[in-house]
């Protein structure tokens, strides 16, 4: 897979997840590792704020409350850009994980 066509697998699937987030309820802040950012609860200010380094933390939160974590690494063969998540997050993981499968070796 070319370069270019990682960076479009890895941002199909971090939007799709972001969407699905965002659709469920949840605020995030996004850590690149300069620490984090302010709270974003719309998805073109989340993606803005994300691939600006190797890798992002997303923290998730409901209420003002944190409630969820996941880490997208970026760099490797692109439909593996989800390294870990909280597990609580798997009912809204669908969506970045058909796209994942769709891709993967």
């Amino acid at each position: 897979m070319s370069v270019k066509m990682r960076q479009e697998v890895e941002r199909k699937i971090a939007t799709a997840f972001v969407t699905s987030a965002i659709q469920d309820g949840y605020g995030m802040t996004v850590d690149y590792g300069d620490g984090s950012s302010e709270k974003f609860v719309s998805i073109k200010a989340t993606l803005t704020a994300m691939f600006q380094g190797d890798d992002d933390m997303l923290v998730l939160y409901k209420q003002d409350k944190s409630v969820a974590w996941i880490h997208f690494v970026y760099g490797n063969d692109g439909w593996d850009v989800i390294s870990d998540y909280s597990v609580n997050l798997e009912p809204i993981m669908t969506a970045a994980k058909k796209i994942s499968a769709h891709y993967e070796d």
